[in-house]
């Protein structure tokens, strides 16, 4: 359970600088992740880029590290957003917000049980239920429903970040408020939609290269099996 910034100050001093010869949910991070998850810790960063391909463990890091920083105070909660691959039409699907969407969040809540964190507690839902326990402190969403939303005071994880256009990653950046520590996740060939080039993932990269408070990651290695990264390898 999260505990707010105002109620949790005595913490603050305990968060880690590095994760350098600390436990990491009970995860071995390779050097590049560790470089990612120490990247996404440093206070003087403000947006993290992590082009990196399948396997590589990008989503669980961001993860974790987001989970972190709420946990020891830093920031009010965690914001995850998904573009649905172009699905323009998705707030025509039947259903609740969280119906339409929960598809796409599949893989962060596969990352949240990597990380021992439960997302029948800890995501919002339509009940509001664990809101008014005080136990929510995630908030999964999608481009689609994003429009005229602020966003303050969370770490923000813009996941699968190569299937948005430019347009939709304005539209996700153009939202960022005050106090923030944004992750943005992405890998340039995987990209899946029907024009890449529409993609505005690697051009925002170069957009935001040189800003001092800007870092951009890159991990390598394929941690799911041989297998995967077998597959990965073949040229399309």
């Amino acid at each position: 359970m999260a505990t707010s910034k105002k109620n949790n100050g005595n913490r603050k001093e305990s968060l880690p600088r590095t994760l350098n010869d600390r436990p990491f949910y009970g995860l071995e991070l390779d050097q590049d992740q560790l470089e990612f998850a120490n990247t996404i810790l440093n206070p003087d960063i403000d947006i993290v880029w992590v082009n990196a391909k399948a396997g590589t463990g990008k989503t669980t890091i961001a993860t974790g590290v987001a989970n972190m920083l709420v946990q020891h105070g830093q920031f009010d909660k965690i914001v995850y957003i998904m573009s649905p691959y172009g699905e323009s039409k998705q707030g025509w699907l039947p259903g609740t917000i969280t119906e339409k969407s929960s598809v796409y969040f599949e893989a962060f809540y596969q990352a949240l049980v990597t990380c021992n964190i439960n997302p029948q507690t800890a995501v919002s839902n339509d009940s509001m239920v664990n809101i008014k326990t005080g136990d929510a402190y995630i908030t999964c969403i999608t481009d689609t429903f994003l429009r005229g939303s602020n966003l303050d005071d969370a770490v923000i994880i813009v996941d699968e970040a190569q299937n948005a256009t430019t347009r939709q990653l304005k539209t996700i950046l153009t939202r960022v408020g005050k106090h923030v520590k944004v992750i943005v996740i992405g890998h340039e060939f995987q990209c899946d939609l029907a024009k890449p080039e529409l993609s505005g993932f690697t051009k925002y990269i170069k957009h935001f290269e040189g800003q001092a408070r800007s870092a951009v990651c890159t991990l390598l290695t394929n941690h799911r099996s041989w297998i995967s990264q077998h597959a990965d390898e073949l040229p399309e």
